[in-house]
């Protein structure tokens, strides 16, 4: 009767303290005018014995209304068994329900009434008791007198669970639906006192303290509902016993709303908190996921361009060394050559205007005295003879048409801007074609420097994240103190063998991402390097060579353009020597042949020795030209070899550069990828993961408070009551002295009988 009672005080405090008072149902006749505030605790006490299996099963009911007036009240009640704890009256009852009315006026403005019937339903929760000595299981019995060393374990399971379908977050911004298992939440204890000759009592989870008297009170806490406890639990002690017993043993557990109990619900904010830092880095690593593949994108673009600019170097490298600079330096030497009979053709062009004006002399000498006039047409006669052979003027006009024929050629081949195949529609081209090479490769520069930048900007983010006291460990440090809550076993089973190696795990892809991404941007500085100290300076002495050559060629084209109009003087010399000395050779005859025409003769021989002189004076000057035009070619040429070698050294430093850049860029392509897949998402699956276990947990919790605050009363309470339920196991302990008090208790039982006997003769009576 104590320990009812006391468990009876317990209920009502806790239900007091719990809500607030509400106002008493509508009242069952006219008579009822006034109100109440009415408290309504049931207690099912049950007993079991030492093994857990239940004798007998009881619910005590203690109803308390304050107020005033008259109050009518329908409360259900177990009807079996039901009686009047306070007095010898019976009760009305409807069905299944007790029905009264209170004055509270009379009574003094409280009424209590307690009931007690026999427990009818179901029992939510279940125990079941294994004793082990010296490491044997043995049957309760078995202790009793016994030494060694004695464990036992209880099993105390919530029989409430049922799956339900829960709406959860799902990381991506959404919900989905998951089916878990919810049971009615119940907290509470097991406690056993263990008499003086248990010692070294030990237990991992049990608070130890003593009794007063010699023995140690054994006290478990227990919070029997997911994720902040489980649903079925073990608890053990051991001891070492002399003259053993088994002790006695009580488990109280009462419903409990877990969103509005100060000490659960710091658990629910706690796995709130966890849905939301599981969606935060959810989201974080599907935008980091986002601009990998936009790197990664860009960085294929970067790859295409330099595989391009690659071919196309490798182009200009060959067409340079292969064609261009053994062209350029076969032109030089041709220069050369055409240079050195130039200035052989102003020599002997030069000779012959010196034996032109003698000759002029002389025919105006013989002109002049006519004495020595056989004598010197004889000597003409032999000279003009010599100089209309084949090897005289007839041979130096043939070669001078020809020296014009092949220098037009050359001419031709020089061309001009805007013909194709022209050398100078070439080297235009050359030159233009190297300056957009070398504006390209600084835009390349560029871009390379803010790819390199994007690089270093992820890889300084994900440095903040791995480094040691970064956002994993900030994470993994909450994680370690949600432990220390002591949130119970599914709850620490969740954190530690799922969430805890999942964001290790990531740590360890992030760390790996981050050095991957320090050789992408290693392999970009090296990228930049070879641009800015390779690929830019060799296509800028590439294009600075092109100009050259190109204004080598133009000086080329008119010294070329200057050879050639001496040669068409030269040329037109030649062709009137020839007329001349021919007309000299025919003179020369006609004097032979007749005296009468000597004067004449002598006036076309001295008119054709003035031209002689005349055009043999414009031969030299247009040899000199010549030389003069064939030194600048061969100049311009040299210039031309020079800056194609320069241009030629300057593609091959291109194309080695961007075989070096285009070697590289698949690692920017392959490394994003690889951190878009290995890292971004495994962290977005990881948030997502996390996002919806923690959803799950304050989903299960939100759906046993909905359970808790439904099936709190075992049958019910008045409609507008306060009202809870507390549940209690005895679990009888075995001493062996149950033989020796049979006899006693019959004794005593006859006494009772007896007593009461007497106590019903004197109402009776009365």
């Amino acid at each position: 009767m104590k320990r009812l009672t006391a468990l009876l005080g317990a209920s009502a405090a806790l239900a007091l303290g719990a809500s607030a008072p509400v106002a008493a149902a509508p009242h069952l006749g006219d008579r009822d005018s006034g109100h109440a505030d009415i408290v309504d605790t049931e207690t099912v006490q049950a007993y079991a014995d030492a093994t857990g299996r239940i004798d007998s099963k009881r619910v005590y009911e203690q109803l308390v209304l304050r107020g005033s007036g008259t109050v009518s009240v329908t409360n259900p009640v177990s009807t079996k068994g039901l009686r009047n704890l306070d007095g010898f009256g019976g009760f009305r009852v409807e069905h299944g329900a007790q029905v009264a009315t209170y004055d509270l006026d009379e009574a003094g403005g409280v009424v209590r009434e307690r009931t007690v019937s026999d427990h009818t339903a179901a029992m939510p929760l279940k125990v079941s008791v294994r004793y082990l000595l010296d490491g044997r299981e043995v049957k309760p019995g078995d202790v009793v007198g016994a030494s060694g060393h004695l464990e036992v374990e209880y099993t105390v399971e919530n029989t409430t669970a049922r799956t339900q379908s829960v709406r959860i977050p799902d990381g991506k911004g959404g919900t989905t639906r998951r089916d878990v298992p919810v049971a009615v939440p119940f907290a509470g204890s097991l406690d056993t006192t263990l008499p003086e000759q248990f010692s070294d009592v030990t237990s991992e989870r049990a608070n130890l303290a003593g009794d007063g008297h010699g023995g140690t009170r054994v006290a478990f806490n227990l919070v029997l509902f997911p994720p902040i406890g489980a649903a079925t639990t073990k608890l053990t002690w051991a001891a070492d016993v002399k003259d053993g017993v088994v002790p006695e043993a009580e488990l109280i557990a009462l419903p409990v709303n877990p969103m509005e109990s100060p000490t659960f619900a710091t658990a629910a904010d706690g796995y709130a908190n966890g849905t939301k830092s599981g969606n935060e880095l959810a989201s974080g690593a599907r935008e980091m996921d986002a601009n990998l593949l936009k790197l990664r994108d860009g960085a294929q673009d970067l790859l295409g361009g330099l595989v391009q600019l690659r071919d196309g170097a490798d182009t200009l490298s060959a067409g340079l060394k292969d064609d261009a600079l053994p062209g350029a330096r076969k032109l030089a030497d041709g220069s050369a050559a055409l240079d050195a009979g130039l200035a052989k053709i102003d020599s002997g062009s030069g000779r012959l205007a010196a034996g032109a004006t003698r000759l002029s002399s002389g025919t105006h000498d013989a002109a002049q005295g006519s004495t020595d006039l056989r004598d010197g047409l004889a000597r003409i006669s032999d000279g003009l003879g010599k100089l209309a052979d084949v090897d005289g003027l007839p041979a130096a006009a043939d070669g001078a048409a020809k020296l014009k024929a092949g220098v037009d050629q050359v001419l031709a081949g020089f061309g001009a801007v805007g013909t194709t195949g022209t050398l100078l529609d070439g080297l235009a081209r050359l030159e233009t074609g190297l300056g957009q090479l070398a504006g390209g490769l600084q835009q390349l520069d560029g871009g390379l420097g803010q790819a390199k930048g994007g690089v270093d900007q992820v890889k300084a983010g994900l440095d903040a994240a791995v480094t040691a006291g970064g956002s994993i460990d900030q994470l993994l440090g909450g994680l370690q103190v949600l432990l220390g809550l002591d949130c119970g076993p599914v709850c620490q089973g969740v954190v530690t063998t799922k969430i805890i190696p999942g964001v290790q795990q990531s740590k360890t892809q992030l760390t790996a991402a981050r050095d991957g991404l320090g050789q992408v941007s290693a392999g970009l500085a090296q990228a930049i390097g070879g641009l800015q100290t390779q690929l830019i300076p060799g296509a800028q002495q590439a294009a600075d060579g092109a100009a050259k050559a190109n204004t080598g060629a133009k000086q080329l084209a008119g010294g070329i353009t200057t050879i050639r109009t001496g040669l068409v003087d030269l040329e037109a010399g030649l062709t009137d020597a020839v007329a001349g000395v021919l007309q000299l050779d025919d003179g020369a005859g006609a004097a032979y042949a007749g005296a009468g025409k000597l004067s004449s003769g002598l006036g076309l021989l001295d008119g054709g020795a003035g031209t002689l002189a005349s055009k043999t004076g414009e031969l030299a000057a247009g040899a000199r030209e010549a030389h003069a035009g064939s030194t600048k070619v061969a100049g311009g040429t040299r210039e031309l070899a020079a800056g194609l070698s320069d241009a030629a050294d300057g593609s091959g430093q291109i194309a080695d550069g961007l075989h070096e850049a285009a070697g590289g860029a698949p690692q920017i392509v392959d490394g994003a990828g690889r951190l878009s897949t290995e890292g971004a998402k495994v962290i977005a699956g990881k948030g997502e993961k996390a996002a919806q276990d923690y959803g799950e947990l304050v989903a299960v919790m939100k759906a046993g408070a909905t359970r808790a605050d439904a099936e709190k009363m075992a049958y019910g309470a008045p409609a507008g009551a306060v009202g809870l339920t507390a549940y209690d196991v005895v679990l009888k302990g075995e001493d062996g002295a149950s033989s020796r008090n049979l006899t006693r208790g019959l004794v005593g039982g006859g006494l009772l009988a007896a007593t009461a006997g007497t106590v019903l003769l004197r109402r009776r009576l009365v």
